[in-house]
């Protein structure tokens, strides 16, 4: 079938399409054919991988260069509600006709991925454009990603916190030393420009600081050039120049350690920290700590309910998601969990044993590659964690009703989830 023909984004993307397997040659020949190499050498360049917080930390500093009033073009992986969020430019999401009229392009050339495919459109849809800054999130791992290939030498590297995830990816499948080293190898060997390392565990750091040797660029490790202390229940950043109260919405210690990489790196752009201060006050990031204030998803909650989405889904995450929590002071606390099954249940549910008075699994819209409830409510059995399978969210909230104090609710689990639930709100 012919691309123009085809009607819908998810069959382009379905078109002529390769089978999930990580390198470079495929989407390099496609970059080259669409005149893509050395894309945007004019504009500074920033690109985030990791396990957690990649995301937040580019929405972080997206806002930043916002009150800079700075032109900036940005890629995220993956999307909530629509498809068109992969692609934003200037606070505003890629009109879906022009998307797909991006796509048409792309999808001739076999043997893409649907991401090598979004990330080549992505670059065919900044070419044309003047802009102070791109942003871009790599998706799986990172030295054989196709953002490496798009932008194989960005002005800025962020390392965000990296830990156990994607273990169906490495050899051996194991949680053990050697996976972990493969892990870190695969997202940190390849970084060649100025980098900044965001807070991680002792055991990674010495890691990432072995495959960073023969970086001769500038690098920038949190705890020892730049971090986040706390006195008074207040969070103040502080580097060896500037040390400033830090205030936002956002929730969570994680997320204030993901603040103060992007204001690191703003410092260095010479930004002021008055403008620094102006953009970080208010951030919206969508499924990360996401507390949820209105819209039809606070059907059958009273007025100080608690409702909060996170797309958790790995044990670092659901430990942070554990401290922020612990933190609210409401007695009566349930999650909601459904996640796909390249996953690891066991060690994302580990955290949260006693610590919600009970779990419920549901079964998200997607059908494909997650797990059944019941087999989650196994997982949880063998952890020793109260917990029950429910048909959906809304059943969730009708047996919550009965409680008659206010409660806490926690969706996670994964952004696929909260995708299909927010775009009901």
């Amino acid at each position: 079938m012919k691309a123009q023909k085809i009607k819908s984004i998810e069959k382009l993307l379905k078109l002529n399409q390769h089978k999930i397997r990580l390198g470079l040659t495929r989407i390099n020949k496609v970059i080259k054919k669409f005149n893509l190499v050395n894309l945007k050498s004019d504009s500074k360049i920033l690109t985030v991988n990791g396990t957690s917080g990649k995301n937040s930390i580019i929405q972080i500093f997206k806002n930043i260069i916002i009150a800079h009033k700075k032109k900036y073009a940005a890629t995220y992986s993956p999307h909530l509600i629509s498809i068109a969020e992969r692609f934003e430019l200037n606070k505003k999401y890629i009109q879906l006709p022009l998307l797909k009229k991006i796509l048409i392009k792309v999808s001739r050339h076999k043997n893409l991925t649907e991401f090598e495919k979004l990330i080549v459109g992505f670059g065919l849809f900044i070419k044309k454009f003047k802009l102070d800054w791109i942003l871009a999130e790599f998706g799986l791992f990172g030295r054989l990603d196709a953002i490496r290939a798009l932008f194989p030498k960005p002005s800025i590297h962020v390392i965000s916190p990296i830990s156990w995830d994607h273990l169906n990816w490495t050899k051996t499948k194991k949680r053990n030393l050697k996976t972990l080293k493969e892990i870190v190898y695969e997202k940190t060997s390849f970084i060649k420009s100025k980098v900044y390392i965001a807070k991680q565990t002792p055991q990674v750091s010495r890691l990432i600081n072995l495959n960073l040797k023969k970086n001769k660029e500038s690098k920038y490790f949190y705890g020892k050039d730049f971090l986040l202390f706390k006195k008074n229940k207040k969070y103040f950043y502080k580097d060896k120049k500037y040390s400033f109260e830090i205030k936002s919405n956002l929730l969570g210690d994680h997320m204030y350690e993901n603040i103060t990489v992007a204001i690191k790196i703003a410092l260095d752009q010479k930004i002021p920290p008055s403008i620094i201060k102006k953009g970080i006050k208010k951030i919206n990031i969508s499924g990360r700590m996401e507390m949820i204030k209105k819209g039809k998803l606070r059907k059958n909650l009273k007025d100080k309910d608690v409702l909060i989405l996170d797309g958790a889904h790995n044990e670092q995450q659901s430990t942070e998601i554990n401290k922020t929590i612990k933190k609210i002071k409401i007695k009566n606390k349930f999650c909601i969990i459904s996640m796909i099954n390249t996953k690891d249940p066991y060690s994302f549910l580990k955290p949260f044993k006693n610590k919600f008075k009970k779990i419920y699994f549901v079964n998200m819209e997607r059908q494909k590659n997650v797990f059944p409830k019941e087999k989650l409510k196994k997982v949880a059995d063998i952890l020793r964690i109260n917990s029950e399978t429910a048909k959906d969210f809304d059943h969730v909230k009708k047996d919550l009703k009965k409680t008659s104090k206010n409660y806490l609710l926690l969706v996670s689990g994964s952004l696929y989830f909260l995708g299909s639930l927010l775009s009901k709100n």
